[in-house]
């Protein structure tokens, strides 16, 4: 067995299954989603990248597993990392049942719907969703903790009467890539003057720098005035965060980032700026490292009773559409409000190069502007934006999305990124 699965550790590039899927027919009847099994060592997923690890990629049909062949052979010390879509026949709140052994985390559109990282011979764990007519992305980390695996999914539309999840409502990733937008930003007026400097009618208009280009004066850990850790710096011109290196491997040619992190300890975690903003422009560019993800958020409250700021601010999303597993996700996209609201157009360039955005937040009325094109708008004051905030994950979060003053944050999600340009207009 080690002999056969030599050749997928984790320093090659991992063979994807969209390549030869078809080659055999072996691989037709296995299965349509994409998954990757991985070699544990002492029941934990190494702490970084290990270029020892052993790994394989292959072809499930569904989530019920109910057999050791389907999963590993005879190998019980293995961890499984699965991504695919679900169809769901109509929009409406879904509830799962999901029964396992060893470990399981679930998730539906990056949502985590049943966790149960606790050991365990054979559970059953419920959860719960909204959820639109079509496919929806799921992806699922299990480890079978050397009990004998086990997977089966249910669903129900009253909660009360269940059914296993027929095998036709599986589906691979294939439709849900989101081309990158090839064309070219008009130069403004502010785009010929040298980065992170205000032009003439910019000053008169009364827009303030909130990044000089050479120091991070004015930005600081959320929670903690007076500090930024060492992962953000100033650097060639940009308020850049360096990243981290997590245990790296490829479903579906979507980048998976594992192992444990202490933002706090290693000199990362979201920062603000000092000084808060009730009705502005905010413009921005950014740059993101390849299967990277930042975001922007502007209604931060700063508040020790909230750990993190997402808790407290709607978030205008910074990814690498086309190598990030949320690049499947509709609305959780470059451009888009995070977990809401699609960005239309997609108006992102392909990794590498810079995007230039603007979030306008006026009386309530918010609206995020991407290479120079509106994608999207809200009213926090709208009867809509109620209607589809209870619906979501934020609806317990008291003060998200405060119609009144707030910081502007950036955030640690792991990634290297790179800001400059970062300026704001104050609106009367």
């Amino acid at each position: 067995m080690r002999k056969l699965i030599h050749a997928f550790m984790i320093s090659a590039v991992l063979v994807s299954c969209k390549e030869n899927k078809n080659d055999t027919e072996e691989n037709e009847v296995a299965g349509k989603y994409e998954a990757v099994l991985i070699d544990v060592r002492n029941t934990e997923i190494p702490g970084d990248i290990d270029p020892d690890v052993l790994m394989e990629d292959t072809l499930l049909a569904d989530m019920n597993l109910t057999e050791k062949s389907q999963f590993w052979g005879e190998k019980k010390d293995f961890a499984l990392f699965a991504m695919g879509s679900i169809k769901f026949p109509e929009s409406g709140l879904y509830y799962f049942r999901l029964t396992s052994t060893g470990k399981i985390t679930f998730k539906l559109n990056n949502k985590d719907l049943v966790v149960n990282t606790a050991i365990h011979d054979t559970e059953t764990n419920n959860g719960e969703a909204y959820l639109d007519t079509g496919s929806s992305i799921f992806e699922y980390e299990y480890y079978p903790a050397f009990k004998e695996p086990y997977l089966v999914l249910e669903w129900s539309k009253d909660g009360k009467t269940y059914e296993v999840v027929p095998t036709e409502a599986f589906d691979n990733l294939d439709a849900f890539s989101v081309a990158n937008w090839e064309g070219e930003t008009s130069e403004t007026e502010e785009g010929k003057i040298p980065d992170n400097t205000l032009s003439e009618k910019e000053k008169e208009e009364g827009w303030q720098l909130l990044f000089d280009g050479s120091t991070t004066e004015g930005w600081h850990t959320y929670n903690k005035p007076g500090q930024i850790g060492r992962k953000w710096k100033a650097e060639n011109g940009a308020l850049v965060f360096e990243g981290r290196p997590r245990f790296e491997f490829y479903v579906s040619g979507r980048k998976i980032e594992l192992g444990p992190t202490d933002k706090a300890a290693d000199g990362g975690q979201d920062i603000i700026y000092a000084t808060p903003f009730e009705n502005f422009e905010l413009k921005m560019d950014w740059w993101i490292s390849e299967a990277g993800n930042s975001g922007i958020f502007y209604t931060v409250q700063s508040d020790t009773i909230y750990d993190e700021i997402w808790k407290t601010s709607p978030e205008m999303q910074v990814m690498d559409n086309a190598k990030h597993k949320d690049g499947l996700i509709n609305k959780h996209r470059a451009g888009d409000l995070y977990d809401l609201i699609a960005a239309n157009p997609i108006r992102v360039k392909k990794q590498g190069e810079w995007n230039s955005v603007k979030i306008v937040k006026n009386q309530g009325k918010i609206e995020h502007w991407m290479n120079g094109i509106k994608v999207l708008e809200y009213d926090l004051n709208s009867e809509t934006w109620k209607d589809m905030f209870s619906k979501s994950k934020f609806k317990d979060l008291n003060e998200y999305a405060s119609k009144g003053p707030g910081h502007i944050g950036i955030q640690d999600h792991d990634n290297e990124v790179h800001y400059k340009n970062i300026k704001i207009r104050v609106l009367e």
